[in-house]
């Protein structure tokens, strides 16, 4: 896993500091880090609640924001159903082809994963 590209860290108003971290932050460690507990989680998959309680001398702001970048990534999703109120986060090698919509259907990678319900 990359780290991300520093333009995609700092903006471009950002001082000339700011830029300096961005090219220097090992976005891709932490990353890597929650990647490895989401895929340890196994089928069951794992929320951002739970990553944080497991892990109280890591930040959370460090654990939240890496889940969309992996999703992004493709290399994990969620399936849409929930635990403790929070979203299961899955590798995507546990993808089984279908997600849950919020009127609670199952949706169908050959429906596109669009709702034939609603």
């Amino acid at each position: 896993m990359l780290n991300s590209p520093p333009h995609k860290i700092a903006r471009r108003t950002d001082p000339q500091t700011s830029h300096d971290a961005a090219a220097k932050a090992p976005t891709g460690k932490m990353r890597q880090f929650v990647f490895d507990l989401i895929e340890q989680s196994g089928p069951d998959g794992t929320t951002i609640k739970e990553m944080v309680a497991a892990n109280p001398d890591i930040q959370a702001s460090s654990i939240t924001s890496r889940p969309n970048e992996l999703e992004k990534q493709g290399l994990v999703h969620y399936r849409g159903d929930k635990r403790d109120g929070a979203r299961i986060i899955r590798v995507a090698a546990h993808d089984r082809g279908y997600r849950l919509c919020g009127c609670g259907m199952v949706l169908f990678a050959f429906y596109g994963f669009k709702c034939q319900h609603c």
